[in-house]
């Protein structure tokens, strides 16, 4: 809490600092430019000045003062008349201007041109000083020019400067981001707030909270099955000795037809039971026995033999078609899950007569094994569901607990191994692939 940094106090000093800057530089900005236009146009009514001050003859302009540079547009038309109304001097002969008949302010169009006029009428004589209205739209246009040149400089440059403050304020919410990204759900540590904006952190706790609640959630349910399914164990092997024991009395085999098949219903359980531990122990995410090499074609040998029995008792030609050389490290039990799972449910969902090929396959980095089975396969829309717990695609009256899958890529994914279903292209049937890295 002590390192939080607000976002509104770093935005407001960033942009006040950004603010200042902006105006500090276009006042100098507009100060230096206009000064300078201020200043030749005051050189010129100098110049002007010292020219037609007095009752000289007329002259023209520019004759005596050639040295100074000036726009000749610049000048004044200056126009004396005497009592009886004849001219007495006149700057620009050239430039015929009537003389206005009060003292005053007048607009006068002489040759397409329009003249700003001030006429001062005395008794002994009358003074008109002109100036071309184009040198005023001029002057506000090069003030209005120079006012806004900074600030369409600055606007581009603040807005670049804008955006790097924005990105340096938001850089902080993206590593809070990437951290919530990259966080493994496994995870029991609570989200840091070091470094996170003070706005910020009452959300991280509350995320924070909400983690510790839904661990706590999971923990108890972990626990639940974990307990259920020790608990439920004592009693079904207590089942099924006492089975075994009535069996061993029924010596005229009167109940034989009942104690299998209640043999038969202790012992799903008991498979059931087995599955939830095994379960169990994943959700919980305990660390993976210590990886040894393993070779890929050995284990499918021995699942297909575990399997066997099951395959000819229900007329299913189960074999291997393809052994490549493959080795690698991991878990043998937990690939020994993953392919007695897979290779099982072809089995017993292989219709009487069908076939259950494993192939082992080595390509490049990487090995795979492919169960491919003749059976009904799985409809599309149930595709995304497979790996559920409890969910079955086939009939609800089917075999199994819907179990099997749903251990075989917990499995997968402690090992770091893709598993994949597909239907097949060449007919009915599905194909179950196990895709694991070579040992170097």
């Amino acid at each position: 809490m002590t390192n939080a940094i607000s976002i509104r106090r770093t935005a407001f000093l960033w942009l006040a600092g950004l603010m200042t800057a902006i105006g500090i530089c276009a006042a100098a900005t507009s100060y230096l430019l206009v000064r300078n236009e201020a200043s030749a146009f005051l050189d010129n009514q100098l110049r002007q000045i010292a020219l037609y001050v007095g009752d000289a003859p007329s002259s023209p302009a520019g004759a005596a003062d050639s040295a100074a540079p000036h726009d000749p547009e610049d000048d004044f038309v200056i126009q004396v008349w005497d009592a009886s109304g004849r001219p007495v001097r006149q700057s620009h002969p050239a430039i015929d201007l009537l003389r206005q008949p009060a003292t005053g302010f007048a607009d006068v169009s002489v040759g397409g041109s329009d003249w700003r006029v001030y006429t001062l009428v005395a008794p002994d004589r009358t003074v008109q000083v002109s100036q071309d209205t184009s040198v005023r739209r001029e002057l506000a246009a090069n003030a209005a020019l120079q006012a806004a040149l900074p600030i369409m400089v600055l606007i581009p440059l603040s807005l670049l400067t804008l955006g790097w403050i924005i990105d340096r304020i938001m850089t902080r919410l993206d590593r809070l981001a990437v951290a919530v990204a990259s966080r493994h759900a496994a995870a029991d540590d609570p989200l840091p707030t070091d470094d996170v904006p003070a706005e910020i952190i009452p959300f991280v706790n509350s995320i924070n909270l909400l983690l510790a609640r839904l661990r706590a959630t999971l923990e108890r349910q972990r626990r639940f099955v974990s307990d259920a399914a020790h608990e439920l164990r004592t009693p079904l092997s207590a089942l099924q000795i006492q089975i075994d024991n009535l069996r061993h009395d029924d010596r005229d085999d009167r109940f034989s037809e009942r104690l299998a098949e209640l043999e038969a219903g202790i012992g799903r359980a008991g498979s059931l039971v087995g599955k939830l531990l095994r379960l169990a122990r994943y959700d919980a995410h305990e660390a993976a026995p210590a990886p040894q090499p393993i070779d890929l074609v050995q284990l499918a040998l021995d699942t297909v033999a575990r399997l066997t029995p099951l395959a000819e008792s229900r007329g299913i030609d189960l074999g291997i078609t393809r052994q490549d050389s493959a080795m690698v490290t991991g878990s043998s039990a937990d690939l020994e899950i993953i392919l007695g799972n897979l290779a099982e449910n072809a089995v017993r969902y292989t219709p009487r007569g069908g076939t259950v090929d494993v192939a082992v396959i080595a390509e490049g980095p990487k090995a795979r094994i492919e169960i491919r089975d003749t059976g009904p396969g799985i409809a599309e829309d149930d595709m995304p569901r497979v790996f559920e717990r409890f969910f079955r695609a086939g009939a609800q009256d089917s075999e199994g607990s819907g179990l099997g899958l749903a251990i075989a890529k917990a499995a997968a994914e402690r090992q770091g191994a893709g598993l994949t279903l597909t239907m097949r292209k060449d007919g009915p049937g599905l194909i179950a692939c196990l895709t694991v890295q070579q040992s170097a």
